[in-house]
This record gives C-alpha cells, sequence and structure tokens, in this order.
C-alpha cells in the first residue's frame, strides 16, 4: 500500500450530515412504505424473489437473466411477451429482465424533460413501475440509476411499492448526471436510499449492485476487484443493515479468471445473499459483425458459467450475451436466440459435470481472496489515517466517490511494485481489462507507427472525456495521444458538456475527444458545439463510440453523415482521428 496523500477537507465537508443519522432516519420513514408482491414471485410460491433464489440454490434450478432497454414500459411488456411465448415453443423460460433504463431517470422528476434523451425506458407513472412486475411472468430487477443516482429516494420508493426484489444498483455511486452537480446531496441520498432497502430486509428486498457498472471495470487487478466488493458489502451489510447482492461478469473473457472470481465473489458472501445473475461475456466480440463467431463466444462462456453455477450454487441467473451487444441494441429475435444458447449450454453442461478441471481455478480464486483481503484492509486502515470515519457511509462513500478508481488502486492495491505496468504496481492476477488495454494499446502504437516514427502531436492540447461510464476506449486514446507527444487532459467518465467546454477553454485545447455509448451521439456532439461556441472558443471535437442515436420512430440511427454535416468529426480509431487531427491542424495553421 502507498502512503495516503489526500486533504480530508477536499474529500470529507465539514458540514457533511452524520452517516449513521441518516441511515436511522431513513429506515424509519421507509417504515410506512408498503412492500408491493411480483406476480412472478407469486407464481412460485415464494414469499419473495430473495427467496425463490436461495430455493433454486438449493435444488440447483438453472434461471436466466436479459437487459431490456425499450423506451416505455408497454414497447418492454410486448417485448417481453414475444419472448416468453417463444419460450414456449422452444423450450427455454425467460426468469428476470434488467429494464435498462434512461439515463435520465436518475434524475429528479422535475430535471428530467430538461436533459438529453438517451437510450432506455423511461417509467412515467405508478402504472408502469406496478405494470412490470405485475403485467409478465418474468421478474423486473432495477439495475441502473436508482440507488446511487439524484433521483435515489424517489425511484426506490417507486420500486418498493411495485414489488421490485433486487434494487440497484450501489456500484454506480460515482455516475455523474447532467444538470447535476451535488456530489454531498447524491451521495446522502445513496445512503438513504441504501437505508430504506435495509429496513425492508425482512421482506425479501435486496440491494443489488452490477459491480462492473463501477469501480471494478476500470481496475487493473482482480485483487482490487475483489477487494472493493468487500469495502461495499461492509459499508451495506456492516453499517447499513442490507441484504447485498453483486453480480458481475461483463469484462471477463478468460474462462478460467471467471470462474475463479465467481468463487471469489461467493466466498465474500458471509451472508449468503443470492447474487442477481452472472452476466456474459461481452469484451470478446470483434468490433465487426461476425455474429457467427460470437455466437461460439457467448455458448462456451455462459456453458463454463453454468458449470460453475452446477458444481457451486449461489442462485445467481445466468445470462448469455446476444451476438449483437457491441454492435447495437439486439433484437427480440436475437434476446430469444441467446436464450436458447443458455437452454442448451445447460443441458450440455449438466451431460458432461467433470469436464471442468476445477484445480487451477481454485487456485486462482485463492491468490484471488488473499490478494482481496489486504486491498479491503488497506482501505479501511488508509482512509483512517487520513481521518475518515469508518464507521460512518456518508463519509466512506462520499471520499472514496471523490478519490476514485484510478487513486483507490494506486494507493491500496496488494501487488508489488513495478513501473512497467500503467499504475506502477504488479496485479496479483490481473483483469482482463488491463490485458485488453496493454494488448490494445501496443496494437494501436503499431498502427499509428507504421514502419517509421510515431506521428508527431507536439504541443498538441488535447481534452478527452467520456460522456458516460465506459473507459476502456477512453485510456487507449489518451495513451495512445500522449504517445504521440499531445499534450492530454482526461476528464474520465461520466462527464457533462459544460465541463468538457469549461476544461477546454482553460487548457486553450486545440482538439476535444469524446467517447459515447448511449445512443445520444449527435445530440451531445451539437451540445458540445454550443456549450464551446458560447464561450468563444472552436477546437477541433472528435467523437468516437457508439455513434447512433434514436429516430422519432424509435429506430438506432447511424448519425456519422449527420455529424460531419455539423462540423463534427466522427471516428472508429484513434489511426483515424489521429490522421484528421493533423490535417485540421495543418489546414487552421
Amino acid at each position: 500500500m502507498s502512503s495516503v496523500n489526500a486533504d480530508l477537507h477536499e474529500l470529507i465537508p465539514a458540514d457533511l450530515p452524520d452517516g449513521r443519522e441518516v441511515v436511522r432516519a431513513a429506515k424509519e420513514r421507509a417504515a410506512s412504505i408498503p412492500v408491493g408482491r411480483a406476480r412472478y414471485v407469486e407464481m412460485h410460491g415464494a414469499r419473495s424473489d430473495r427467496e425463490y433464489k436461495e430455493r433454486c440454490r438449493e435444488d440447483g434450478t438453472i434461471t436466466t437473466y436479459i437487459n431490456l432497454g425499450y423506451k416505455t414500459w408497454a414497447e418492454t411488456r410486448e417485448a417481453l411477451e414475444e419472448i416468453v411465448d417463444a419460450g414456449k415453443r422452444r423450450h427455454f423460460t425467460l426468469d428476470r429482465v434488467s429494464l435498462i433504463p434512461d439515463r435520465r431517470m436518475g434524475l429528479p422528476p422535475g430535471l428530467r424533460e430538461e436533459a438529453l434523451a438517451e437510450t432506455g425506458i423511461m417509467m412515467y407513472g405508478e402504472e408502469d413501475w406496478v405494470g412490470a412486475a405485475r403485467d409478465t411472468p418474468v421478474m423486473p430487477v432495477w439495475n441502473d440509476h436508482g440507488v446511487g443516482s439524484p433521483a435515489a429516494t424517489t425511484n426506490v420508493e417507486a420500486l418498493l411499492r411495485a414489488g421490485f426484489g433486487y434494487i440497484g444498483s450501489l456500484a454506480q455511486f460515482q455516475y455523474g448526471y447532467p444538470l447535476w452537480d451535488d456530489d454531498v446531496r447524491q451521495m446522502t441520498g445513496c445512503v438513504e436510499a441504501v437505508a430504506m432497502i435495509a429496513a425492508k430486509r425482512e421482506d425479501g428486498v435486496v440491494l443489488e449492485s452490477y459491480v462492473e457498472d463501477g469501480y471494478c471495470a476500470s481496475f487493473h487487478d482482480l485483487a482490487t476487484f475483489l477487494g472493493w466488493c468487500m469495502f461495499h458489502r461492509y459499508v451495506a451489510e456492516d453499517l447499513i443493515g442490507a441484504a447485498h447482492s453483486q453480480s458481475f461478469g461483463s469484462t471477463f473473457a478468460d474462462p478460467v479468471r471467471k470462474q475463479a472470481h465467481g468463487l471469489a465473489m461467493d466466498a465474500i458472501n458471509t451472508t449468503r445473499t443470492p447474487p442477481s445473475f452472472t452476466h456474459g461475456d461481452t469484451n470478446s466480440f470483434g468490433l465487426e459483425d461476425d455474429f457467427d463467431r460470437n455466437a461460439v463466444i457467448v455458448a462456451t462462456d455462459v456453458m463454463y458459467t453454468i458449470a460453475r453455477e452446477l458444481k457451486h450454487p449461489t442462485g445467481g441467473s445466468v445470462h448469455a450475451t446476444p451476438v449483437s451487444e457491441a454492435s447495437r441494441i439486439p433484437t427480440v429475435a436475437e434476446l430469444i436466440e441467446s436464450l436458447v444458447i443458455a437452454s442448451e449450454a445447460e443441458r450440455r453442461a449438466r451431460a458432461c459435470p467433470e469436464i471442468v478441471d476445477w484445480a487451477p481455478i481454485y487456485a486462482m480464486r485463492d491468490r484471488i481472496l488473499a490478494g482481496g483481503r489486504r486491498v479491503f484492509e488497506n482501505i479501511l486502515k488508509g482512509l483512517a489515517e487520513i481521518g475518515v470515519d469508518t464507521k460512518d457511509p456518508l463519509q466512506l462513500m462520499l471520499a472514496t466517490r471523490r478519490l476514485g478508481a484510478a487513486t483507490i488502486e494506486e494507493l491500496f492495491n496488494a501487488g508489488e511494485p513495478d513501473p512497467g505496468y500503467p499504475r506502477g504496481f504488479a496485479p496479483v492476477e490481473p483483469t482482463d481489462t488491463l490485458v485488453r488495454l496493454m494488448g490494445a494499446k501496443e496494437k494501436v502504437l503499431r498502427g499509428l507507427g507504421g514502419e517509421g516514427a510515431l506521428p508527431d502531436l507536439g504541443g498538441v492540447r488535447v481534452v478527452a472525456a467520456s460522456s458516460d461510464v465506459h473507459e476502456y476506449g477512453l485510456f487507449v486514446l489518451v495513451e495512445a495521444l500522449e504517445a504521440c507527444g499531445a499534450e492530454v487532459t482526461s476528464l474520465g467518465t461520466s462527464v457533462n458538456s459544460p465541463e468538457i467546454a469549461k476544461v477546454s477553454v482553460e487548457t486553450a485545447a486545440d482538439a476535444v475527444a469524446i467517447s459515447t455509448y448511449n445512443g445520444m451521439a449527435l445530440s451531445l456532439g451539437r451540445q458540445v458545439r454550443e456549450e464551446l461556441h458560447s464561450r468563444g472558443v472552436e477546437p477541433i471535437v472528435f467523437l468516437g463510440g457508439r455513434l447512433n442515436e434514436d429516430t422519432e420512430e424509435g429506430e438506432a440511427t447511424d448519425v456519422r453523415p449527420m455529424l460531419r454535416e455539423e462540423g463534427l468529426n466522427p471516428c472508429d480509431s484513434v489511426a483515424e482521428m489521429t490522421d484528421l487531427l493533423r490535417r485540421e491542424l495543418t489546414a487552421k495553421a
């Protein structure tokens, strides 16, 4: 562990409320909120979603899960009905659906109409919330823009009343939101929301966390990943009293690493709260739409997860990633296909229970566990050393939000110092994120250099940011630009347009590079351009990532041509951006 060099006053304001009192008051308020009952729970004769998952864990039942992000509950219900009907014909069952919301759902209701529309569902009233729990035989899960958002308490109350059993996501406590810049109020609401869920523990309500929608997707060491999960369990379970589910999976490509980490996650789950699901691999898909190859990746990934679930049952559902996930929002037909793959994978996994050699998986699990426990101890010890009250959940949440993922790993890691790695230490067990980052960085640099030297961007000033939580492309871009000599100011993830424009002025930026994946590329580009123009600056603007936006008909449209018409520069690679950047700067000179 590195020595902690942080100013307590920058992390914890003097007037911050006492987190213990925040928890007490929120639990008291939650006492009068009734807990609804979902149709899925009634169908299975259970008291709660959690109780049914515990039953599945005991009798070896494998359940399934999908993500669905249509714009309205009516559209979503229609899609679910089609999937359920297909299951009857094609012999699969869909158990759980994560309703993927528009990021505006994380804002208080009064601000939602002012923010840019993104991809995902909007819930417009009680009939939508209750409909999600009652209209179909599929159990709804709310993972995104709930507990960690500015609208935390509003959304959690609606979810409790409707009958959602797993409510998330604690991992998203660091998310930024448009039109919102008060992290103290956001973290206070987060702690209140967790306390409201804790008040309903005896009703079977569970605090959900899909951990890779947070810091875990950014960590370079699985020991840090696990230690961070232990830290959140400490806050949620020990300090606030909630039953806590932690799900994972999308950033894992290596099957041994994925199943070893799954076993390590189960080992730290001392309360035996069933996880919601194990997510399918999304990192192995190539940039091209090679759906046939993707289908093989999906089948092997979910089969190994099912093999682990059969040998070491947790009650977590399995998720087979739709083959189009990396390219666009999957169609209903592709979601059905993914469930057929999961069904057949289960049949084959049950037919050959001893096909997996578990010895190396157990050995890796033990290394991750030992390292994770050191990281957890380092976090609490390090925070205490600078004066953070480690018994106060609000102080812990705010301090770690303000530190950020990279700083937390640099300060509290369990590895040995090694300057050959990006964060200065050799990981106990590298994450697939680190493996991919290192490989992608080298590939991009080789491509940029060709047979000769790297492009010369000496003296060029670039502001780089991601409008959402996706960090992978941003990391590679920053590393590549800096290797070419550019002066890069990286603002990180979940950055809004005014902040990008503000820093562009402060740094006299020649260019702005923005990554976006939330289906609002054209609106975002226009908004950034207007913010820059209002401040009297005209840097070259580049956009990369998923460059689409929903039309009025609800279909995602490629907006690259429209971005070009507006004087913005869509890019599909770092090489394309550097080439465009040099040409534009030459033309301006």
